[in-house]
């Protein structure tokens, strides 16, 4: 098998969104590997490998405990906000939001870019200007936003979030690179999205996996290490939250994925605890020891996505996004709550905290979408448990205790409910 591929020219592009060159994976074959798709535990750090140092706990604010972590929080300014009902939504449902100033190429190109399915309808267009919306955060501002009447939190916007720059640089990287390779989940809407982490699969073909969903082939080493790059952001980003962002949210992230496998770099639950690799203080660092994230993550570059909401897990409806990098000089790309009528503004740095079920969306970028060699810098990733994930964890978990218990093909024993979930998922466990 010939592993290593280089993406396609058509992924270098303003879809794949502006990955260098030397991101991508190197356009030499390598022997075939004895495995097809990493899994288990990332290997040990090398010698020259600093682990835990306390001046990098330190800067990255995981040495914080309780008292720290609530003085920052309670610092935070708090606004409340009374919740709009669907009929005066300033961006009605399905439909695609545009900043005042936008160029008319972008309505051109939205009014005319090819259909993913032709049952698809094309979603009618807004401009808003910034006066319409109740409140514009602005790139500077760290803010906690709350319902009027409930005092429930609904979204909170940190900036600067990650404190040490190095280690933010290594995490855009990887986040790059994961567009680069990473297939296109959301081919109807401009931009790239692309899964990692644990999936619930297709809905024809549900199964708790790790995502697959790439380009091309690649040989195992470099998805070894590109997995470990990955997760690492992943991880230390869910640890640094675990410090900064309100209680109750990261109670509902726990709540959502308490028995199910963790972001555990595909071992279905093995590791209890996750090690990351980073950049710091002109050397390279591990981090051992730290909680495991939620499950599941997307990465983006130049998304955006029409007035909508998703169904997301009672218990923890939370998406955590972390932008990675931001050109200054756009426009477009601002993250929306429709409900609250609030508008956020994008910058490098900047963790996003939202409930994916109430109505949002993101502004369309004002860049020249027929211009696929266009280079634009707007990337990073969210972290997210998908709804569907904790049932498909129960049925595939239940079919590889079928599968232990009684054997492949041997039925006697199981409830009628039992043979059909071990039939129908015992060809797809990973």
């Amino acid at each position: 098998m010939d592993c290593i591929n280089q993406p396609s020219d058509s992924s270098i592009s303003l879809l794949s969104l502006d990955t260098p060159a030397s991101l991508r994976p190197s356009s030499a074959q390598s022997k075939p590997p004895t495995k097809i798709w990493p899994t288990g535990a990332p290997e040990a750090a090398g010698s020259d490998v600093t682990v835990n140092d306390p001046e990098l706990l330190r800067a990255l604010c995981l040495d914080w405990d309780l008292a720290k972590s609530e003085a920052f929080i309670v610092k935070i300014p708090r606004y409340g906000f009374k919740a709009l009902r669907e009929e005066e939504l300033l961006v009605p449902k399905n439909t695609w939001a545009l900043e005042e100033g936008t160029s008319e190429l972008v309505e051109k190109y939205l009014t005319t870019k090819p259909v993913v399915d032709i049952r698809d309808k094309r979603y009618p267009i807004r401009y808003v200007p910034s006066s319409a919306w109740r409140k514009v955060i602005s790139p500077e501002e760290s803010v906690v936003l709350v319902d009027y009447h409930t005092h429930k939190i609904f979204a909170v916007i940190l900036r600067d979030f990650i404190e040490v720059p190095s280690v933010l640089n290594r995490f855009d990287k990887a986040s790059a690179q994961h567009i680069a390779i990473g297939r296109n989940v959301r081919k109807g809407d401009p931009g790239h999205m692309a899964q990692y982490g644990y999936t619930a699969g297709a809905r024809s073909a549900p199964n708790f996996a790790w995502a697959r969903n790439l380009d091309k082939k690649y040989s195992y080493d470099f998805l070894a290490s590109h997995n470990h790059e990955m997760m690492s952001a992943h991880t230390l980003v869910w640890n640094i939250a675990t410090k900064k962002v309100p209680a109750t949210i990261i109670a509902g992230f726990r709540a959502a994925c308490a028995d199910m496998p963790k972001g555990d770099w595909n071992t279905h639950g093995k590791l209890k605890e996750a090690r990351v690799s980073v950049d710091a203080f002109s050397g390279q660092h591990e981090l051992s020891g730290l909680e495991l994230g939620p499950p599941s993550g997307v990465c983006a570059g130049v998304y955006s996505r029409a007035c909508h909401f998703e169904d997301a897990p009672a218990k923890g409806p939370w998406v955590m996004s972390l932008t990675t990098n931001y050109d200054h000089l756009n426009l477009g790309g601002s993250f929306y709550s429709a409900k609250y009528g609030i508008m956020i503004k994008q910058a490098t740095n900047t963790l996003i905290v939202h409930k994916a079920t109430e109505w949002h969306g993101t502004t369309v970028h004002d860049v020249d979408w027929f211009d696929k060699s266009l280079v634009v810098q707007h990337r990073g990733f969210s972290l997210l448990v998908q709804n569907k994930l904790q049932s498909t964890w129960n049925k595939t978990r239940l079919a590889r205790s079928c599968k232990d218990d009684v054997g492949e093909g041997d039925s006697e024993g199981l409830s009628s409910t039992e043979q059909q979930l071990s039939v129908r998922y015992q060809s797809r466990i990973v």
